[in-house]
């Protein structure tokens, strides 16, 4: 019977799946093995990514070393496009302490029913 023997890209998958963190480390690890001298199709298939990822990757350390391939915040910084000024957005939560749904003519639109 043949033992299968299993590569790393075997164990990464589709590498957007991974957490950002482990993106990173994956980003950093393929970097190392071109810098050591390893062939870039090589890296792609060892680490189980695509050639464009894997030079991607290695434009952004030769633009700017190992802090281009860190993992950045995603999404909106908290507070952008937010509608409501921050006196509105007191005011809201005031109301939301302050009064029950009854109270502004939202009976059964709340769910549970229960008054406080």
């Amino acid at each position: 019977m043949a033992v299968s023997r299993r590569s790393p890209s075997d164990l990464v998958g589709d590498a957007r799946h991974l957490s950002p963190s482990a993106q990173e480390v994956l980003r950093l690890r393929a970097v190392a093995a071109l810098v050591a001298g390893r062939d870039r199709e090589d890296v792609a298939a060892v680490f189980g990514v695509s050639l464009k990822a894997v030079d991607n990757w290695w434009a952004r350390w030769q633009g700017g070393g190992r802090d281009a391939l860190l993992a950045q915040p995603r999404g909106r910084p908290v507070g952008v496009h937010q509608v409501l000024g921050e006196a509105k957005q007191a005011a809201v939560r005031q109301a939301v302490l302050d009064y029950r749904p009854s109270d502004v003519g939202l009976v059964g639109q709340c769910g549970g029913g229960a008054d406080r």
